[in-house]
């Protein structure tokens, strides 16, 4: 898989060769040393055999002698262990949010979504990390890796292009499938207007190992409302209604719960060691990646 093209599955999540050359640039960094399973370019836990020098033990019979650091021995007659750090590998794992409510508007919010989740993939993949992704609603309702190597992004691609739609929020189809992938960063992309924070998933996520990441996708409605009037406005996934008069103060109204919603969303996030973004979904996906993830520094 190279640059050059992205093919139709590509195509329809909005990945244009110029956009994929433009990640080839890029990485979603980590805050804290992940612990991978195999050789990579991030930093880990373990040590190992880079030239990264990383700390010192008390030699032991059987170590390996040509570790020991004469120097030290010269100075302090002990002979001590040169441990040089492991670069491993990590996992970025998108969890996509395929509910009723990221499909009522699908130019907004699912096909951001989703052309972001197949961005940071590919962003993944070209950095020599795994990639995996997976759709929630009520629960798990599709799934593809995890892969390695961009040879693998359409694969991922398509699996993320033929997500269902449809059905409630539930955050605990996270919770139970944390496990199931390996540990790194995991990126949760969703709107996140629902009653319920996504408490119990964050905190399972981050049992697990992993590094999270939330992406609040909104609709250009959501963000700024352009109706008036008469109306009555009918959950899509609940299909419960209410019927109100939308005029200024209304409006006045929604902005300020909708601020005291994403304040709640980013104190929750931070108590978990969580970042949280939240991205316009009306904005075309090139602009979405490399102006406001960018500008999030979610990636560099």
């Amino acid at each position: 898989m190279n640059a050059g093209g992205t093919g139709s599955a590509g195509a329809a999540l909005g990945l244009t060769p110029e956009l994929l050359q433009a990640l080839e640039r890029l990485s979603l960094p980590s805050r804290r040393p992940v612990l991978g399973t195999s050789a990579g370019q991030r930093r880990s836990r373990r040590y190992g055999s880079s030239l990264d020098l990383a700390d010192y033990r008390a030699y032991t019979p059987g170590d390996d002698i040509r570790r020991l650091d004469w120097s030290a021995y010269a100075r302090l007659d002990r002979l001590f262990l040169r441990l040089y750090a492991a670069e491993e590998d990590a996992c970025v794992t998108t969890w996509v949010d395929t509910s009723a409510s990221m499909a009522w508007d699908p130019i907004g919010k699912e096909q951001a979504a989703r052309g972001l989740a197949g961005a940071l993939a590919y962003l993944a993949l070209s950095a020599d990390d795994r990639a995996a992704c997976i759709g929630f609603a009520g629960g798990v309702v599709g799934r593809a890796g995890p892969v390695r190597g961009k040879r693998a992004a359409p694969r991922l691609w398509a699996a993320l292009a033929a997500l269902p739609r449809g059905g409630t929020t539930d955050w605990g189809g996270i919770s139970a499938a944390a496990r199931s992938v390996p540990r790194g960063v995991a990126v949760v992309l969703s709107d996140f207007l629902t009653e319920d924070l996504p408490k119990q998933a964050l905190a399972s996520l981050r049992m697990a190992g992993h590094e999270v990441v939330l992406v609040q996708v909104l609709s250009p409605l959501e963000l700024l409302p352009v109706l008036r009037g008469e109306l009555r406005l009918v959950d899509t996934e609940t299909a419960s209604s209410v019927e109100l008069t939308l005029g200024q103060a209304a409006l006045a109204a929604y902005d300020d719960a909708r601020a005291a919603h994403t304040r709640s969303l980013q104190a929750l996030a931070a108590s978990h060691g969580a970042r949280l973004v939240t991205v316009d979904g009306g904005v075309p996906l090139r602009q979405l990646v490399l102006g406001q993830l960018v500008g999030a520094r979610v990636v560099r």
